[in-house]
């Protein structure tokens, strides 16, 4: 799955809809045109939205509106693992056109509060996961069906409205301007980067865009820029050959000060503390191994996926 910010979902098994399980460090703000529910298999996330931060811990839910902005850093130095369904706005587009326009008020299902609308969404997601990467004949339809029942009582448990057409188009159009000027950070992140340059590819003032990445984002457009080089040395930390100094070149900072700030936002240690601590976490096999930049989320296979959730995976 390529690493867009406004990330194009490839359904690639069965149409509309697609699950996996991600380890992630760190996953700078992006947006999908697509529903994310998102349950949290081990460890514990900060999820930073538009609008507010919140802290996700193992059995807890998550659900991100299709355009919605979302960034996720794991609590701890070791990746938090998310079992995710995407499904396109287009599912049951046939039978229920107005679905695509559905917006849910609720993103975050607390396992404490014991919610039982989180315990059957939660038995739902790990057995349509199952399903999704099983061998059964006609598991195709099977997929389709649990999927219908499990948007059934979303719509039923869960408060929500349907937006306008309006409304809908409005916000694809600002989307589609947020992916491009992301998608421009994101492939020249270790390049000097102004944001009047972007502002007069798009056609719009510097006060105009800056106003637009701040609503849409939450934050600046340097802190934006910031945290996408903090994404890519955040991949790079882990390699011992490489100095702080390097890894700072590297993704465009031109002070490892601004490096430090940002691993004391999000771990609340320096840069050095954090290749120290997570070199530490690791058995003696592995960290002397750890030669290699490591990426800041990775996608389990099928095989690690079914042997994390296992037969009887429960958090109820």
């Amino acid at each position: 799955m390529g690493q867009s910010e406004y990330e194009l979902i490839r359904y690639e098994n069965i149409r509309h809809m697609q699950i996996f399980v991600v380890a992630i460090s760190f996953r700078n703000a992006h947006i999908h045109r697509a529903w994310e529910l998102g349950l949290v298999l081990e460890g514990s996330a900060q999820i930073r939205l538009k609008d507010r931060c919140l802290t996700a811990e193992a059995g807890d839910l998550l659900l991100f509106n299709p355009n919605q902005s979302h960034e996720i850093t794991s609590a701890t130095a070791q990746p938090v693992k998310i079992l995710i369904v995407q499904t396109s706005v287009h599912f049951c587009g046939d039978y229920l056109p107005s679905l695509r326009r559905v917006e849910f008020d609720r993103c975050h299902l607390l396992a404490r509060e014991r919610e039982p609308i989180l315990d059957k969404l939660t038995a739902q997601i790990l057995t349509l996961a199952r399903t999704f990467w099983g061998t059964d004949p006609y598991r195709e339809l099977a997929c389709v069906a649990k999927l219908c029942l499990l948007f059934q009582d979303l719509l039923s448990q869960l408060p929500h409205r349907t937006i306008s057409d309006q409304e809908y188009s409005s916000r694809k159009k600002k989307a589609d301007r947020l992916s491009r000027i992301t998608g421009y950070i994101e492939e020249h992140y270790f390049e000097p980067i102004r944001l009047s340059d972007l502002a007069e590819s798009e056609g719009v003032t510097t006060a105009y865009l800056s106003h637009f990445l701040r609503d849409n984002l939450n934050i600046t457009f340097q802190d934006y820029l910031n945290i996408t080089r903090f994404e890519k040395a955040l991949q790079l930390i882990g390699d011992p050959g490489l100095s702080l100094l390097d890894i700072c070149m590297e993704c465009g900072f031109s002070d490892s000060r601004y490096l430090n700030k940002l691993f004391l936002q999000r771990f609340g240690c320096s840069a050095r503390a954090y290749r120290s601590r997570a070199s530490a976490d690791l058995p003696p096999s592995k960290a002397a191994v750890s030669l290699a930049p490591q990426p800041s989320e990775r996608f389990l296979t099928t095989g690690e996926a079914l042997a994390l959730l296992g037969t009887d995976k429960e958090f109820v």
